[in-house]
């Protein structure tokens, strides 16, 4: 017998993997912002602000958030799926990978 996956149920998986991709993108500004932070400047500071590294992470984030909205909108759909199962899910894979060697 043949299954199919309800539309939904694709839907949420993708918001699921993008929600790790987020989760892993904010683990890694957390990691700039420590730096900073044991050098005595906090994530208000201009230091921080102007940082390629600080940046580039909030605006992944953003835009993760957003692919999330689309999918809720029903916008994109086709192509973020793609995205989610090329880019999103081997990257979680092997990052789950990786935390279990340490293990």
């Amino acid at each position: 017998m043949e299954m199919h996956v309800l539309p939904w149920i694709k839907d949420d998986v993708a918001i699921e993997i993008i929600g790790k991709m987020i989760a892993d993108q904010n683990r890694l500004l957390i990691n700039v912002l420590d730096a900073f932070e044991s050098v005595g400047f906090d994530e208000d500071s201009p230091e921080v602000q102007a940082n390629a590294d600080y940046q580039y992470h909030n605006q992944r984030i953003m835009l993760l958030q957003d692919e999330i909205s689309q999918i809720y909108r029903r916008e994109n759909t086709p192509e973020l799926l793609e995205k989610v199962n090329t880019q999103y899910a081997p990257y979680i894979k092997g990052r789950l990978k990786t935390l279990k060697s340490f293990i």
